[in-house]
């Protein structure tokens, strides 16, 4: 049983199972999403057309087949909303993959190495409503 009401409903796509099950299993105890997860953007993609998320959390793959999913999640080519939040995880970060990922509107990148309390903050943001901005 929760401790607490799930913010939202959460895809997470990480391709270890450990990983993947432990920030599942801890964001749902703590009451900070309803976690659904995928072991990889195949699945996600899937899952995607078959249901609504509030949040996208995705592990960036080196042979790019995460930041196409994004592509074509923004582009609208998606049954899912193309405006959905989304955070990702990568292994590295150079110029090139800041500046994908900003077109793509990834709202926050945690690298690795990092601990599950990092994936669980992230987590918590994309729940928390936005502040209000003017564009």
């Amino acid at each position: 049983m929760t401790a607490a009401t799930p913010h939202g409903r959460l895809l997470l796509v990480e391709p270890q199972f450990v990983l993947r099950r432990t920030v599942s299993t801890m964001a749902r105890e703590m009451g900070l999403a309803d976690v659904q997860e995928a072991t990889s953007t195949a699945v996600a993609e899937k899952l995607l057309f078959e249901h609504r998320y509030d949040a996208l959390l995705i592990a960036i793959d080196e042979d790019g087949e995460a930041l196409e999913l994004l592509r074509r999640l923004r582009a609208g080519e998606s049954s899912h909303p193309a405006n959905v939040l989304v955070a990702a995880t990568a292994s590295s970060c150079d110029v090139e993959l800041a500046l994908r990922l900003k077109q793509l509107d990834v709202c926050r990148l945690l690298l690795k190495p990092f601990k599950v309390k990092g994936m669980l903050e992230v987590i918590s943001a994309l729940g928390a409503p936005e502040p209000l901005s003017e564009h």
